[in-house]
């Protein structure tokens, strides 16, 4: 394997990571940004390097190029597994954010202090360039607004765009980036549950995926199981009221709730989905068959819980390999179940969740689901614009994103994991 080149805007360090790891490589990666030159050092899933400003930088910003060279890496002071290190990373990033000492700076007996800061130009880069999630537009609809007025002010310092209806409307022009559903009390919401639960699966249904928080309306057990059925991404119970400790420990919950889900990259855009494939393809260039589909499948890893790998035959489609699902031996499906046939025939991914559940119940009783499935999709794994196999996933991981980045990595699969058109 040659070097790898890129750009950071394309492919961030964790995504870049994770490829690593999937495949997993061996070499270091060298990134030069703003803050100047870093390097990480990768070894089957392991990491190592030390956190310095211009690696803070990189990873905040996603400004300037990386090259991974594969190869020996030489000795580490520490290794840590792929979350630990980046636990780390972004701990530390916030630290420099907020001015604070960060972990290393402490581990190193040193505290910021004007110019013998060894942060200070991180702080100052990071004060100017924007942080993901600032500028996002939030859409709150609540049926009471109360809870909520206080909150506005301080989100908006934030850099949030705050928009608060109190029905359950989607806002004309773009998307939101989240969107907050409070909803009545169980005794105004007879006759209204449909209403808010269509503006949740309005939103979860974009593209890019819009996050949802749900609030109140626990105790209707068929609108609960609905709105999880949906991908819900949290559940809150509603307020007492809006003053006093509790009210201060929702907006609290809430606030840090919706941080954490506009850090999350909800969906990688077209130009990441082509970095990651390319990414992998490369990584996969002297990999045999066996090792791909084994690299395939750690990947596929990061965004679903569970998934199969399925092979199309004339009379079946058969797996070749998977992980969550317990299977004892290779599963067979006959060819006809109209979800999997959509997607040979289309080339294009599906959610199970749109068929009947009967055919639902069918696969996951044939991959040994016996909990079902849960916000399965299917993809298309391609080989010259011709479907070879399909990769079945069920759960999705909410760090995962969007499955734009697999989908795209699927679709340049097939001659990697032993496939050829059959024409």
């Amino acid at each position: 394997m040659k070097a790898i080149l890129g750009r950071l805007s394309e492919l961030g360090l964790r995504d870049i990571s994770k490829l690593l790891t999937a495949a997993g490589a061996q070499g270091v990666l060298e990134v030069d940004g703003p803050g100047g030159a870093a390097r990480v050092l990768f070894d089957s899933g392991h990491l190592a390097g030390e956190v310095t400003a211009a690696l803070l930088t990189a990873y905040t910003t996603r400004n300037g190029t990386y090259c991974f060279r594969p190869g020996a890496t030489g000795p580490a002071e520490q290794w840590l597994p792929q979350e630990e290190f980046f636990a780390r990373l972004a701990a530390d990033a916030k630290s420099a954010k907020a001015g604070s000492p960060t972990r290393s700076e402490v581990l190193r007996g040193t505290e910021p202090s004007g110019a013998g800061d060894p942060l200070a130009e991180l702080r100052d880069s990071l004060a100017q360039i924007p942080i993901p999630g600032g500028g996002a537009r939030l859409l709150i609809a609540a049926a009471d607004p109360r809870p909520y007025r206080p909150l506005i002010p301080l989100w908006r310092q934030r850099g949030w765009d705050v928009e608060v209806v109190e029905a359950p409307r989607w806002p004309e022009g773009d998307a939101p980036r989240l969107v907050v559903l409070h909803l009545p009390v169980t005794a105004t919401l007879a006759g209204q549950d449909r209403s808010w639960l269509a503006l949740a699966q309005r939103a979860l249904a974009q593209r890019p995926r819009v996050p949802v928080l749900w609030v109140g309306g626990l105790a209707d057990p068929w609108l609960r199981h609905e709105a999880i059925a949906a991908g819900i991404d949290f559940m809150l119970p509603a307020p007492a009221g809006d003053a006093g400790e509790a009210a201060r420990w929702f907006r609290d919950d809430l606030t840090l709730l919706v941080d954490r889900l506009l850090s999350r990259r909800v969906e990688a855009g077209a130009g990441e989905a082509e970095a990651f494939r390319d990414f992998f393809l490369a990584l996969q260039v002297d990999a045999d068959p066996a090792e791909a589909r084994a690299s395939l499948l750690r990947f596929a890893g990061t965004f679903f819980a569970r998934g199969v790998l399925l092979t199309i035959g004339d009379a079946m489609f058969e797996s070749v390999g998977g992980y969550g699902f317990a299977l004892a031996s290779p599963v067979r499906i006959s060819r006809g179940v109209a979800a999997l046939e959509e997607v040979v025939v289309e080339r294009h991914g599906v959610r199970l969740d749109a068929f009947p559940e009967e055919a639902r119940g069918a696969i996951a009783r044939v991959v040994a689901a016996r909990d079902g499935l849960e916000r399965a999709e299917v993809l298309p794994v391609l080989a010259a614009g011709e479907c070879l196999a399909l990769f079945l996933g069920d759960r999705p991981r909410a760090e995962g994103g969007g499955t734009e980045a697999l989908a795209g990595v699927l679709a340049r699969s097939g001659a990697l994991i032993g496939l050829v058109p059959r024409s």
